[in-house]
């Protein structure tokens, strides 16, 4: 940081000095998030192309500046925009936005990282494509690359985001550039349909990592059905959930359920249909279990509530699938049900991205969520924790023991969410909403999230992602991969200047 003013000045002079941004208003907006954070941020860059982050690694690497990359910096509940540690310089990538490449047959479509998924689905819309993308419980304006480069989850076929991308173009901290897979011989033909080449795969490298910066990433789509049925069934009693887990685990092993299910409870369907009830609360937290019962009785609500699609090229093969799905999960989820297309809102076909998830983050919020919802700036205490939990019904009943019971001794409501986004593995994802006006929230909900991060680890149900608020796992590998990430990480960026802190140490 000696050489920051040196720096600052070879980046404008790459940039111009309208890409180089120091003023008050800009850096507070970065150096916000959900929760509490106190990384102070020199400067933000906005390359608009992989020359540029080229030339500004070099510039970073020569002079020892670390810089922390973002794509579109909507990470809400694991830290946004904030790098992992302070004197970080923000790398906004939001201005490379172009889709570069996209094949309908192939179904295929590669973009730089300050794509949207709004933008992604406009895209297609207006080419008339029938292909699909996933889409998140996060906000339409977040990054398709960081999305799938924080490996993140979602809806359709491919939820499993990072398990159907190749061909990464990445930018070392040396300013130096690869291409992943056949992408980098000359005229290779299936660099975009094929993840690997001769000799060893590289793109999980890139993934969770701050080995390097990624400019461009190709993603497989998902043609849409011509036939789909929605499931849904309330469960009367959370004794219900391991079975019901145990038949989905079936159904998603032999390929009737192509789709990730979601297993939401009551609090997280409360907090999606609408805002804390302060009145009725008299404005006690977390929610009285009296006006909670009561809540869910006006609205209809069970313990838990299960959700999936069933996707099909014919109408006969939708029903055979849901003949089967009845089969299987009828004895565990007595009020299974299934919808046509017609009897359900067009855009939940259509996989149009949405901001009716970010509604849970203004859950204790005293206004009502705004038109344009921001989460950083509107003052939502959010906190996520996403651990992997093997899809058995006997292991999500241990998970849900410790999940449940330790937000409500923090004042916290239990936010809980089963994800069966691959056939073997699903996320119990835990969710921590506040105010964060309210004085000690922020203290006690990152007090909490490590008091659950810790419970969790030390029952074996570690995270599938991490935060900044733990930008490392508190755990210690039984084996010797920490000496050996450590070794790539000093070996492709020596001086530890790209997004120090972040997964990896710093050499």
């Amino acid at each position: 940081m000696e050489r920051l003013e040196e720096a600052l000045k070879a980046w404008r002079e790459v940039l111009g000095s309208e890409q180089v941004l120091v003023d008050a208003g800009t850096l507070e907006a970065v150096q916000t998030a959900t929760f509490a954070t106190a990384q102070r941020v020199p400067a933000v860059l906005r390359p608009g192309s992989r020359e540029e982050v080229q030339a500004c690694l070099r510039i970073a690497h020569e002079l020892r500046v670390p810089v922390f990359p973002v794509s579109a910096g909507r990470n809400y509940g694991y830290g946004s925009r904030v790098p992992a540690r302070t004197g970080s310089v923000v790398l906004d990538l939001g201005r490379m936005n172009r889709v570069l490449d996209w094949d309908e047959d192939l179904a295929y479509l590669t973009v730089e990282p300050g794509v949207t998924f709004a933008q992604a689905h406009a895209f297609l819309e207006e080419h008339g494509s029938h292909l699909q993308l996933a889409t998140i419980g996060g906000p339409p304006q977040a990054s398709l690359v960081g999305n799938a480069l924080e490996r993140g989850d979602g809806g359709g076929p491919h939820g499993d985001i990072f398990q159907h991308v190749c061909d990464l173009e990445v930018v070392l901290p040396t300013g130096e550039l690869l291409r992943t897979g056949l992408g980098r011989y000359p005229g290779a033909r299936s660099g975009v349909v094929l993840r690997w080449g001769p000799g060893p795969g590289l793109d999980g490298l890139f993934s969770q990592s701050n080995l390097g910066v990624v400019t461009r990433m190709t993603f497989w789509l998902a043609p849409r059905a011509a036939a789909v049925r929605i499931i849904s069934a309330p469960l009367e009693s959370a004794a219900q959930l391991p079975a019901v887990v145990d038949g989905l685990r079936v159904l998603r092993v032999e390929g009737t359920l192509r789709e990730a299910y979601s297993l939401w409870n009551d609090y997280k369907m409360l907090s999606v249909l609408g805002q804390y009830p302060w009145e009725q609360a008299g404005g006690r937290t977390p929610l009285p279990e009296s006006l909670r019962k009561s809540l869910l009785e006006e609205q209809g609500l069970g313990p838990w509530h299960l959700s999936f699609l069933l996707q099909a090229p014919s109408e006969e093969q939708a029903q055979a699938a849901w003949h089967r799905a009845e089969a299987v999960l009828r004895g565990a989820a007595p009020s299974l049900a299934c919808y046509r297309e017609e009897e359900v809102e067009p855009e939940a076909l259509r996989r149009v991205p949405s901001a009716r998830n970010l509604r849970m983050m203004y859950w204790r919020q005293r206004s009502p969520m705004p038109a344009q919802p921001d989460p950083d700036r509107d003052g939502c205490g959010f906190v996520w924790l996403s651990c992997a939990v093997p899809m058995k019904g006997a292991h999500v009943e241990r998970a849900l023991a410790i999940a449940e019971p330790l937000p409500l001794q923090f004042g916290f409501e239990p936010n809980l969410c089963l994800l069966g986004v691959g056939t073997r593995c699903a996320y119990l994802v835990v969710a921590l909403v506040y105010d964060r006006r309210v004085e000690g929230e922020d203290a006690r909900a990152l007090d909490c999230y490590q008091a659950l991060q810790e419970a969790m680890n030390g029952a074996g149900y570690y995270p599938a992602r991490l935060g900044i608020q733990a930008p490392v796992l508190g755990a210690t590998a039984e084996d010797d991969s920490a000496r050996v990430l450590g070794a790539l990480k000093a070996a492709l960026d020596p001086h530890g200047i790209l997004a120090p802190g972040r997964y990896l140490p710093s050499p």
